[in-house]
């Protein structure tokens, strides 16, 4: 455990740096915003100019929401980084992000394609799941709404990559931090499944609760602080792996289900380290953060199959005769 923490720790301070770092220099260059003064005064000033940008538009792009002045930005953004390529012999990015082509109106087509993958994966995992484990077992409304939780999130990510707005960033971001707290809140409740009091389970789930609403309340109202946003998930993140990590290897003789659940902990930490990778898109579409999403997807086959041979666990547990010793 003292190598993962290290890890986690070393994680959480690269992260905390590059969110920090500006890479937006694409955007400030004068060619980027020269041709898009221009290409916004000759086509999205007069209303002429708008219907006739309006009849040339895709129906993806009209669906999606793109305007005038969206385009405009576009396509300055391919034009201008073709300049400063030439000039500067690297790619550059726009508003803190690399340039990626659009593939039906979508803005980043990979980290949306992957982002249903993921999506499809929970659900396909909650079906076995519910076909599995038998509704009195122990836990089961639990993992159903940390599945429920999971589906939403990856819904709103893929709203977010198809098109980046105020809202739809805020959605993605507070929707991905519900799994991250979820899961913890999920191992509070299992560590708790032996005692049967309910007081401290609502303790917990209220505590959780609060903490929730008061990050999101604040980012949403107050200043949406990346950097804030950031460390809350990397330490709430760190101590969910820390802690399921822990309660596996004291419970590795329960059976094979524990190693599939390790196994998924470990892949998920190690596949943050691709955020840390940076490099202009393969194709325009594929970059770290859709690699990203990629590797997650198939990680919900061994963490159901954990829940379910928890849940099972559990339920054998109750159905055996306990017997007191005689004193």
């Amino acid at each position: 455990m003292i190598v993962n923490k290290t890890v986690l720790w070393f994680i959480f301070f690269i992260l905390v740096f590059v969110g920090t770092c500006s890479c937006s220099w694409g955007d400030n260059s004068p060619e980027f915003r020269s041709c898009t003064e221009a290409c916004t005064r000759s086509n999205c000033s007069h209303p002429s100019d708008l219907e006739k940008w309006s009849s040339a538009q895709s129906f993806p792009e009209k669906f999606i929401g793109w305007s005038c002045s969206d385009d405009c930005v576009y396509g300055c953004m391919w034009s201008s980084m073709q300049i400063l390529f030439k000039r500067y012999g690297r790619v550059p990015q726009y508003f803190g992000r690399w340039p990626f082509i659009r593939i039906l109106g979508l803005q980043e087509p990979a980290s949306v394609v992957f982002s249903l993958f993921n999506f499809v994966s929970h659900l396909y995992m909650l079906i076995w799941f519910l076909r599995t484990v038998p509704s009195k077992a122990p836990m089961y409304s639990v993992w159903i709404l940390y599945s429920l939780v999971s589906m939403n999130a990856w819904i709103w990510s893929s709203v977010f990559h198809s098109r980046d707005t105020p809202l739809t960033e805020m959605l993605d971001y507070f929707c991905a931090f519900s799994t991250v707290l979820c899961s913890l809140l999920t191992f509070c409740l299992r560590s708790l499944q032996s005692r049967p009091q309910y007081m401290p389970r609502l303790v917990i789930i209220c505590s959780c609760l609060c903490f929730y609403v008061s990050h999101v309340v604040s980012m949403a109202t107050v200043r949406f602080d990346y950097g804030y946003n950031m460390k809350v998930n990397i330490t709430v993140g760190g101590i969910n792996c820390a802690c399921w990590l822990v309660w596996f290897f004291l419970n590795r003789w329960q059976g094979k289900h524990i190693k599939q659940g390790a196994a998924a902990v470990l892949a998920v930490s190690v596949s943050v380290l691709l955020e840390l990778l940076e490099f202009p898109p393969i194709l325009w579409s594929i970059d770290s953060h859709a690699l990203w999403h990629l590797v997650t997807a198939p990680l919900p086959i061994f963490w159901y199959r954990f829940a379910a041979g928890d849940c099972l666990h559990l339920l054998d547990n109750l159905s055996k005769p306990s017997f007191k010793k005689n004193i």
